[in-house]
Formats: structure tokens, sequence, C-alpha cells
């Protein structure tokens, strides 16, 4: 009982020190219109990012579904597909609402 506590305790925290580390990662982001920023910092950054969402969303969503009751193989090549089509748009809204952010922060800087 004692060990399944800390175990659950350990877990909640390497999941805050991950997404964590994808903030400090992405963090430069926010100064992006006044120096210079570390593109390659924010492209790893976006990459945890997609990989770390993705693995949230198959362990929150489908694997306990999949522990619930057992189903047969086409139900889960669509499950799997629903949840690649629904991971691609949180990623596509992801990177629009960042692409249109710097669109207007470059269109502020040039009125000025």
């Amino acid at each position: 009982m004692i060990q399944k506590k800390y175990r659950n305790i350990f877990k909640f925290i390497l999941e805050c020190c991950k997404w964590g580390f994808v903030i400090y990662l992405l963090l430069p982001l926010t100064r992006a219109m006044s120096e210079k920023i570390n593109f390659t910092r924010v492209v790893f950054g976006i990459l945890f990012f997609i990989l770390f969402s993705g693995k949230l969303f198959y362990d929150t969503l489908l694997q306990r579904r999949r522990t619930e009751n057992p189903s047969s193989m086409a139900a889960e090549i669509f499950s799997m597909l629903g949840m690649a089509i629904a991971l691609a748009l949180v990623i596509g809204l992801v990177v629009l609402s960042i692409g249109l952010l710097v669109f207007y922060l470059l269109q502020d800087a040039n009125q000025r």
C-alpha cells in the first residue's frame, strides 16, 4: 500500500518534470521579438510537446479503455485512427496558433 502511494507520487513528479522541461525549452518564444532565440531549443521543445501530448492522450483515453474490456482488431484500428486524427488536429491547432502569434507580433513590430 505504501509502495503504491510512493510510486504514484513519483509518477506525478516525473510527469510534472517532463512538462516543466517542455516549458523551459519553449520559454524563449516569449522573448522572440526582443532578442535572438535558440531555434534548436524551440524545435526540440515543440518535438517533446508533440511526443508527450501524444503519450498523455494515449495513456488517459485508450489504455484505460483497452484494459477494461477487450475488443476486436477492427475496433483497435478505428481507435488508433481516431487517435491519430484527433492528435493531428490538436497539433495543427497549436502550430497554427503559434504561427498566428508570430505573424501578429511581426506585423505589430513593422508598424512601429
